[in-house]
């Protein structure tokens, strides 16, 4: 049997105390659920539960109900809708401009036509002043309903 030498093993043995050293010094980091100067949540704008992404003549056809406006939209906002086809790749949007009159609004949006549609799962999204409200999604089959 050959042995190694004295070098080496020393370098070996020094490796790994240094691991074991680097080891014992990890300490979990301490992250408080909910801080103690946590602000409080700010009212958003909502949609209404009845807001919903159906197919109309074989097309996806948006309606959103706007429920209640958050208490700094009342000078207004666009309200932007977003179309992610199948592939998960923006195929569409549209915004339109709501205003402090709009709580109980209905506004429809649908996919545009010169939109070529494909088979599978669409998404729709809807955000008003950059935050999303809401994400919805429809499947597509392009074979014909028995």
């Amino acid at each position: 049997m050959r042995r190694r030498p004295p070098r080496l093993r020393l370098g070996a043995a020094l490796l790994v105390l240094a691991l074991v050293g680097s080891l014992s010094a990890c300490r979990p980091l301490y992250v408080p659920l909910v801080p103690d100067d946590a602000p409080l949540p700010v009212a958003r704008t909502r949609l209404a539960a009845d807001s919903e992404l159906v197919l109309v003549n074989g097309r996806p056809s948006l309606t959103l109900v706007v429920a209640a406006l958050a208490p700094g939209a009342a000078a207004g906002g666009w309200l932007a809708v977003q179309w992610f086809g199948p592939s998960g790749r923006l195929e569409a949007s549209e915004s339109r401009w709501l205003d402090a009159a709009g709580e109980g609004m209905s506004l429809n949006f649908v996919l545009p036509p010169d939109i070529a549609l494909a088979q599978g799962e669409w998404r729709a999204v809807a955000s008003l002043g950059g935050f999303v409200l809401r994400q919805f999604r429809v499947d597509v089959s392009t074979d014909p309903e028995p």
